[in-house]
């Protein structure tokens, strides 16, 4: 079933419904990806990203032949630190509560977000525009659309992440 014909005929142009599309997608994940992980993982996947993207970004363009390749080593290098991370970053939310799963919720979309942003900003233009449309290309990649991704989540983290003092 082709959604994007579906939305078409609803009347959406083909850009607006790819990016319906690319929202709805990345709002699944999300929910997925916060289900999967759970509060105590949250944040620490949120560190492992920035670090992930830090060092893929530095590492010489020789060693990369590909730019798929730099996008396979951001995400070999980002489920390999979230692996291991458990005793080295103990990030966490407080304890549940009635908020718990919208905090979950907020802080994975913007983490499959500032992937998708990071993925798409490590291979090319033309390519990425084959897997989602021109507004969300630059929406996610440019300008200061980069900026955005990489601190928003920063600052969420900064307002829902309380510790507890008891």
């Amino acid at each position: 079933m082709n959604i994007t014909l579906l939305l078409s005929k609803i009347g959406l142009s083909a850009n607006l419904s790819q990016d319906v599309i690319l929202i709805l997608f990345v709002a699944l994940v999300s929910f997925i990806f916060g289900m999967v992980l759970g509060k105590h993982k949250l944040m620490s996947v949120l560190v492992n990203i920035y670090v992930s993207f830090a060092v893929v970004s530095v590492v010489p363009a020789e060693m990369f032949k590909q730019t798929n390749y730099k996008v396979l080593a951001f995400i070999i290098l980002l489920a390999i630190l979230t692996v291991i991370s458990r005793k080295i970053f103990d990030i966490s939310f407080s304890s549940g509560g009635s908020a718990f799963m919208w905090r979950v919720f907020v802080v994975s979309f913007l983490q499959v977000a500032l992937i998708l942003s990071i993925v798409l900003s490590l291979v090319s233009k033309k390519e990425a525009l084959t897997y989602v449309s021109s507004n969300a290309y630059n929406y996610l990649v440019i300008g200061w659309a980069p900026l955005f991704w990489m601190l928003i989540p920063l600052v969420c983290m900064f307002l829902l992440y309380r510790k507890s003092k008891y």
